[in-house]
């Protein structure tokens, strides 16, 4: 899967910890100890996954944020920290991150993170599905992404998905047909006992979505 992405941190140390995580994985990484360079990637659309420092000097990783999201609604906004205070991961949310990558950094959880908010960023380039009144919520949507991305390879059905993430039948459905017609998961029927009639439908992510 192609993605770029832009980390934004006072750390040099992180700042090379991410390149050389990002390298082993083929993804494109723009790093800066400058917040007002990674503005520029968003405002020009240099990146896809944008990583932002919670602590920093000059400027508050929340505020960041928030400048990076005025520009940009399709741009996928990460939050660096060490917190896990649930009311600073609400005020960072509210001011427009989607996630969170935890230090110290770890390569795994690193590349899950990554792999999964690209679907989200190739969703949000399609046009007209950043819009609400498409019906389709952000954070909904991520928690479908998520729940197909927990076992890379495998199929679930719009009931297994909606049990996983907690929603009704009918969202979890939606939700997936939606992927599935934006070109980013795949739809597969299968007929019980091999009898003709109405079959129920496996989804999976694609490993190379339409561009």
């Amino acid at each position: 899967m192609t993605v770029s992405l832009g980390a934004i941190d006072d750390d040099t140390s992180i700042l090379y910890t991410l390149e050389a995580m990002a390298e082993s994985q083929g993804w494109k990484m723009h790093t800066s100890t400058n917040w007002q360079e990674a503005l520029d990637w968003v405002r020009r659309k240099e990146v896809d996954i944008l990583l932002v420092d919670y602590h920093m000097p000059e400027i508050s990783g929340k505020e960041v944020i928030r400048k990076s999201r005025a520009l940009s609604k399709d741009v996928v906004i990460l939050v660096l920290t060490i917190e896990e205070n649930p009311e600073i991961a609400r005020e960072l949310i509210l001011a427009g991150a989607d996630d969170f990558v935890l230090k110290p950094l770890r390569l795994a959880d690193f590349t899950s993170r990554i792999a999964l908010h690209a679907r989200l960023a190739e969703y949000r380039r399609i046009p007209g599905t950043e819009n609400p009144g498409k019906g389709i919520n952000p954070d909904t949507l991520r928690a479908v992404l998520d729940a197909l991305h927990v076992n890379p390879g495998e199929k679930s059905t719009a009931r297994e998905v909606a049990e996983k993430t907690g929603l009704s039948y009918q969202t979890a459905h939606r939700y997936l047909e939606s992927l599935v017609e934006s070109g980013i998961a795949a739809r597969e029927p299968v007929y019980r006992d091999g009898q003709p009639g109405r079959p129920k439908f496996l989804y999976n992510l694609l490993e190379n979505p339409k561009p």
